[in-house]
């Protein structure tokens, strides 16, 4: 086994799901990471629609393997009652193959997403579908965990 690689947080506050993280990642942080978000997702209510808000950071790329773990969660995720996810890519030098490699999964897991130029757009955005959140929190959680180089 690898030692993880890559780094991320996440909590939850109301209906959404807040993860700020900063790649390249492989298996290990994602298996890593899926048992935090599953312990961070039980906070829902059973049957509850929550949004998840992800800020990447650096060059937030995946190998083949990592990929199709990182598919299979997000559709678990969706079973558990995720239905948007806000994406915000910041500090990276390759947006363009990070914001293919994303789509790529959620398209793949059948899960509605968006990219938003900041985290303060994308918070906007869910308060305007109907997401339930302390506004305030959810900045500091991103000033909190700004994985900025």
């Amino acid at each position: 086994m690898n030692r993880p690689h890559g780094e991320f947080e996440s909590s939850t506050n109301g209906h959404v799901l807040f993860f700020s993280a900063r790649g390249p990642w492989n298996e290990e942080t994602l298996r890593n990471g899926v048992m935090k978000l599953s312990e961070d997702i039980s906070r829902f209510p059973h049957d509850t629609r929550w949004a998840q808000i992800s800020c990447l950071y650096g060059e937030s790329l995946m190998p083949p393997s990592a990929f199709n773990i990182f598919v299979k969660h997000t559709r678990i995720r969706k079973a558990r009652g995720l239905s948007f996810l806000a994406v915000v890519i910041l500090d990276t030098d390759i947006m363009l193959t990070t914001k293919q490699q994303v789509s790529d999964c959620y398209e793949a897991a059948d899960v509605p997403f968006q990219f938003y130029e900041s985290v303060d757009l994308a918070l906007d955005a869910l308060r305007e579908k109907g997401y339930s959140f302390d506004k305030a929190e959810a900045q500091r959680f991103f000033e909190r965990f700004d994985f900025s180089a």
